[in-house]
């Protein structure tokens, strides 16, 4: 996994490339960032900031991001299948009509994000904060797991398939 420098990452997508997968981004600061459309697969993005960072409709697949800085950041119709977002802050972000399917979500924080027909099937909330989350619509599954995680918190909790796994 190669490393490379904010300055590096920036000028690249500058230049109109997109395909990033398999760099090693941990601890870096891209607060603020426009990847939008980028590709980002099976990356390390743990501890990163990435703020108020544009990903909207990027891919973000098999990603490792555990402790990341997601607070406020537009993640609009981003596909991140199967990864590891344990821990991260997402609070204010936008993930309307994301994909998260098959993603750990532990100990996630989502206060106050936009997570409007986000697709969960398969992911993993255990002890997730979604208090105040905008969760209009999101898909869940009888393969999601929502251990510890009052749903009830978040508003708008019209949630597609809940009632198989509240019975």
């Amino acid at each position: 996994m190669a490393k490379i420098t904010r300055e590096e990452l920036l000028a690249r997508y500058a230049a109109g490339e997109r395909d990033f997968s398999e760099l090693d981004l941990g601890w870096t600061d891209l607060s603020g960032a426009n990847f939008t459309q980028a590709r980002l697969g099976q990356s390390n993005l743990s501890r990163a900031n990435l703020s108020g960072a544009n990903f909207s409709r990027a891919n973000l697949n098999n990603i490792t991001a555990k402790n990341t800085n997601f607070r406020n950041a537009d993640l609009r119709k981003a596909y991140i299948q199967s990864a590891n977002l344990t821990e991260s802050n997402f609070e204010g972000a936008n993930l309307c009509n994301a994909f998260l399917g098959d993603s750990d979500l532990s100990r996630a924080n989502f206060e106050g994000a936009i997570l409007k027909y986000v697709d969960l099937c398969g992911t993993g909330l255990i002890d997730t904060n979604l208090r105040n989350a905008d969760i209009e619509g999101v898909n869940v599954r009888e393969e999601t797991v929502l251990d510890g995680t009052k749903y009830w918190e978040a508003i708008n909790y019209a949630i597609s398939g809940i009632d198989n796994l509240i019975e």
